[in-house]
């Protein structure tokens, strides 16, 4: 196959985003019907981003710089770039679908429980903050590598990566433990099951986030990015640009309101 310039090109396609979602399907029916079946999802998932690992590492799907010319609307966006969008689409409705419902059950309730009372400002505001400045440094990493800057890039993606670290840590290892001790369960009646279902969630999309970026840092310190090959960096930078996004939602719901 030829494009209109007529450079060979050869269809390309690959079988590991079905083996992803397949791990990721097992993983949860695992979880909840038989424990085995969660390992060999959990080996599925290993094996798909091991996979993705080495195509990313050889640029196998990156298409070629095309000359300029007037274009129809979508040709003028990389296929990686467009593929980032619509899943950041389809995370925005599953996210937009419960925020939307929990607002509308807050609402029609008049014995919803104070936030002030239940939920510590102070430790979610400084997680806020942690995980605001990730984002940042994920930005000055990106605009690092744009700009040829690799020790930049570096800097950026191990900052980022240790804040939404801190950011995790914090939410499951001392505010979790905390609210549950305190008698405030999954099983305290709609606050607390819309709390840590909307809440563990996020924190689930910021451990896939953190994922992405070690494996950012790898190809970095490996000398896998420069100013002409920086299209990984941009994809994962408007997932964590998502991932604080959503937080931004949530944090008033929880902690303000």
């Amino acid at each position: 196959m030829t494009n209109r310039y007529g450079e060979n090109q050869g269809r390309k396609s690959s079988f590991t985003p079905i083996v992803l979602s397949g791990g990721v399907a097992l993983l949860f029916l695992g979880l909840v019907v038989f424990w085995p079946i969660a390992l060999l999802g959990l080996a599925l998932i290993a094996i798909a981003t091991f996979q993705m690992y080495s195509d990313g590492k050889k640029e196998k799907y990156t298409e070629p710089k095309e000359p300029l010319e007037e274009k129809w609307p979508l040709e003028t966006v990389s296929k990686e770039k467009l593929g980032t969008w619509i899943f950041l689409m389809s995370e925005i409705l599953i996210f937009g679908a419960l925020i939307i419902a929990y607002a509308y059950v807050r609402a029609d309730s008049s014995s919803w429980i104070v936030s002030i009372q239940v939920h510590n400002l102070y430790l979610g505001t400084g997680n806020t903050i942690i995980l605001l400045t990730s984002g940042l440094a994920m930005a000055l990493a990106l605009y690092s590598i744009k700009s040829n800057n690799s020790r930049g890039l570096k800097i950026g993606l191990v900052s980022a990566f240790a804040l939404g670290l801190v950011f995790d840590i914090i939410k499951l290892g001392a505010e979790w433990p905390g609210l549950i001790s305190s008698g405030f369960t999954i099983a305290s009646g709609l606050p607390g099951s819309t709390y840590f279902a909307l809440t563990g969630l996020h924190a689930a999309h910021v451990a896939a986030g953190l994922v992405a970026i070690g494996y950012l840092m790898f190809r970095a310190f490996s000398g896998g990015f420069s100013s002409m090959k920086y299209t990984a960096v941009e994809s994962v930078g408007l997932y964590w640009a998502f991932v604080d996004i959503v937080w931004m939602f949530l944090f008033p719901l929880f902690y303000l309101i």
